[in-house]
């Protein structure tokens, strides 16, 4: 699978995109602050003290009274927005600016660029007080959170010489963007002859068992689970969870569960955009909805071109891949 050329942005110090992802609470059904969702980060005084003006998804500014303390971590709506409520194990992409509490410096932000990748968390994982924040709140709005600098951080992760203890206070100014699908989530469907069997973990990886029969010399690609969504079209930028492993040893080769993070497709063959993937692949998903999971088996002449696979994928190799589709970015 080729990866589109955007990354996680990782600002002056590589402060903000740090540790794994994944991980899930209790879902959230309601508004922000109902009986249905009990969000990860309760709302409290010291977080409502911060306001915030400028474009939404563009770098804020921010204002608040210093030193700013608290007692726990505590988040407020600045703006409220008018897009889904998040559930937990959500994928959410984000902005953020991370700022001193004691005296209002600004420490860290993420790019607050389109033509960069966002931050990304599973909304409510325990990773973190990135990911906790965003349990329960709207796309679309920008809230105020507040906590330390270990909560965000961990214990000891920051370079000595900022003058940075992990207990100092700390105020987060996040945007909220855009929420995925944890997992696929629709219907299962009955297998298919020749068609390696998969059983997913309670978290949604994928088990995958290749038959002990010589590999399709064709492209198949089958549902194993129906998703209700829209349909991947060719071009859409699409937010994928997978596997992919080798027919010949069931040796996996490339996984964004072993990352902890969906990772964002263009779907189309590479020999077309060069932020495609494989052409099997492309082939193989484009017309699947979201909320789907998909297998499909690629033959060789449809898979890398010669001299041009990984090294972890043999010339001649038939290869399958396991994908969640949770989304479309944009």
């Amino acid at each position: 699978m080729t990866a589109t050329p955007r990354r996680l942005v990782r600002t002056a110090s590589a402060l903000v995109a740090t540790f794994a992802l994944i991980g899930s609470l209790a879902a959230c059904t309601g508004p922000f602050d109902s009986a249905e969702c009990v969000p990860v980060v309760e709302r409290g005084p010291s977080a409502a003290l911060v306001s915030a003006t400028g474009s939404f998804g563009s770098a804020p500014s921010v204002d608040f009274p210093t030193p700013l303390r608290t007692t726990a971590t505590q988040s407020a709506v600045i703006d409220a927005g008018d897009g889904e409520q998040i559930a937990a194990g959500q994928f959410v992409d984000f902005q953020v600016s991370v700022f001193n509490a004691l005296d209002g410096e600004l420490i860290t932000k993420s790019a607050y660029d389109p033509a960069q990748a966002p931050l990304r968390r599973a909304a409510g994982a325990d990773v973190d007080l990135l990911a906790e924040s965003l349990q329960c709140a709207t796309v679309g709005s920008r809230l105020a959170v507040t906590g330390t600098i270990e909560d965000v951080f961990g214990a000891g992760n920051l370079p000595a010489e900022l003058g940075i203890d992990d207990a100092d206070p700390i105020v987060l100014v996040f945007d909220v963007q855009a929420a995925y699908l944890g997992r696929a989530n629709g219907t299962p469907q009955l297998g298919a002859a020749g068609i390696p069997a998969v059983v997913s973990a309670p978290d949604g990886r994928p088990g995958i068992t290749v038959p002990k029969e010589e590999p399709p010399a064709e492209l198949r690609s089958h549902t194993l689970v129906l998703g209700s969504g829209a349909p991947l079209a060719e071009g859409d930028r699409a937010v994928l969870h997978y596997t992919g492993l080798l027919w010949s040893t069931a040796t996996i080769f490339d996984s964004s569960w072993d990352r902890g993070a969906p990772a964002t497709f263009t779907m189309a063959s590479f020999l077309d955009d060069p932020n495609g993937v494989v052409p099997g692949l492309a082939q193989g998903l484009i017309g699947a909805t979201i909320g789907s999971q998909v297998i499909v088996v690629i033959p060789p002449e449809l898979g890398y071109p010669e001299g041009q696979s990984p090294a972890s994928i043999p010339a001649g190799a038939t290869m399958i891949f396991v994908v969640d589709v949770l989304g479309v970015e944009g």
